[in-house]
């Protein structure tokens, strides 16, 4: 029983260490938020994400800590083909500037790729387009078999 309480620890430790580095007080909710992202390794809609939480706080709340986290990169955006938001803990907690996602439809597993080739956002700078709108999604491997 205690090592479980000491990984628990190391665990709060490093979710604590994740939001000072990036400027945000540390607080029970952000904590609750920020665990399920890092925990799972996968992408949470609201509503899921929610749902997850099971009532620890209400969906205001939810995505006011979603939204923080975003705007301080330590979580992301993923669109969806459906039209939803997904959200997902950003890998590295790196500036998102021209890679792209993929996301399991599945599992919601999230996989960082590797960045897109110069000539083609070269081909793209007149366009105006958003890259932090460009996500793949379909089946992982461990989904597809």
């Amino acid at each position: 029983m205690i090592p479980f309480r000491k990984k628990s620890q190391n665990t709060m430790d490093k979710l604590d260490s994740i939001l000072e580095k990036h400027g945000i007080k540390s607080n029970s909710n952000r904590i609750a938020v920020l665990k399920q992202l890092y925990e799972t390794e996968k992408a949470f809609s609201l509503c899921s994400l929610n749902r997850v939480l099971n009532g620890q706080m209400n969906r205001t709340t939810v995505y006011r800590t979603l939204m923080l986290l975003t705007e301080r990169k330590v979580a992301m955006k993923i669109p969806c083909s459906d039209g939803n938001t997904m959200f997902a803990l950003n890998p590295g907690n790196q500036e998102k500037t021209n890679n792209t996602n993929f996301r399991c439809k599945c599992c919601q597993k999230v996989e960082n790729l590797p960045n897109l080739p110069e000539e083609y956002l070269k081909k793209l700078s007149d366009q105006k387009i958003n890259l932090e709108a460009i996500a793949f999604e379909g089946y992982c491997r461990d989904c597809n078999e």
